[in-house]
């Protein structure tokens, strides 16, 4: 998987050994011993530049970027021998470990990452990866009192049935982190302001039931340009993005940066990105999520 050339298998294995270490290691990971502490388990925060961003730049193979990462922290001397030992024989390296206790919360761009995912192999998502969204789902709904009766035609269903969103992630057994993107449906009929006021409510209320989650928030995707809805627009957008950071960095939530590797020189979506000339996005826009997350995971992993 790392190497092919025979006479590099001993490499291989301290390449393996490596990149076990740091899952271990890494503080903000599932694998690593919690501790008790009454500050909050702050997460990587990918800041907003305010311009688009060029997405060769990001990581395409986890394990690779592992690779280079660890080697050279080794040959630095910052693992040791016993370290290295440690890990050995602990099996936990893959292309998709990180995400493999996650679950994907959102609307229906969620929706078409799930079905990304489950039809590309280079994917994030492993068996155990849950996904947790519905077409026109938004933080609003999740959080009416009306959520499983006027709104249950848009709620997402956990075994076979409508529920709220808090009470599904309560009964998810093994998942521990949680990747939450909504926003699109929110913004038609909301300021952002009120949009963050929402999706606050739906974090607090998940994680009074799951208090164990490490929360990670998407931002918002861009639309294609010159498309709005109601209060939906990229200038609202980029407002509601800029409220999300500082509210993950207020409360120790991770804060993944996937708008602007989405978007144009323009600050909209590339065309060849969107599926409806509207809001919905492509395979190949998929395929930059599913290279955001890894790099979002590199930086989780390594920090």
């Amino acid at each position: 998987m790392f190497l092919s050339s025979k006479n590099k298998s001993g490499y291989a294995c301290s390449v393996i050994a490596l990149c076990v270490l740091m899952l271990f290691l890494a503080p903000s990971t599932v694998y690593a011993a919690e501790s008790e502490t009454i500050l909050p388990s702050f997460s990587t925060v990918q800041p907003l530049t305010g311009s688009a961003l060029c997405a060769d730049l990001l990581t395409s193979s986890l394990t690779d970027s592992l690779n280079h990462y660890l080697v050279d922290n080794y040959a630095a001397g910052l693992i040791s021998l016993e370290q290295y030992n440690t890990v050995l024989y602990s099996g936990m390296v893959s292309e998709n470990a990180f995400f493999a206790d996650a679950v994907f919360v959102g609307d229906s761009l969620t929706v078409g990452f799930e079905e990304y995912c489950r039809s590309h192999p280079d994917s994030i998502a492993t068996d155990s990866t849950r996904f947790l969204a519905r077409v026109s789902c938004s933080a609003k709904a999740a959080i009416s009192s009306n959520a499983l009766t006027a709104h249950a035609n848009i709620m997402p269903k956990y075994n076979g049935t409508v529920q709220y969103i808090e009470n599904a992630v309560a009964q998810m057994e093994n998942v521990h982190k949680m990747f939450i993107c909504f926003g699109m449906n929110d913004l038609t009929g909301s300021t952002p302001q009120q949009f963050l006021s929402d999706m606050q409510t739906l974090v607090l209320r998940i994680l009074s039931v799951r208090p164990d989650m490490k929360v990670y928030v998407i931002s918002i995707p861009c639309i294609v340009s010159g498309a709005h809805s109601g209060g939906l627009s990229n200038s609202s957008i980029t407002a509601a993005n800029l409220l999300l950071q500082e509210s993950c960095l207020a409360n120790g939530w991770g804060f993944v940066n996937l708008s602007e590797y989405l978007m144009g020189p323009d600050g909209a979506l590339r065309p060849e990105y969107s599926s409806d000339h509207y809001v919905h996005e492509t395979a190949k826009a998929y395929a930059i999520w599913n290279r955001v997350l890894k790099n979002y995971a590199y930086m989780e992993i390594t920090k």
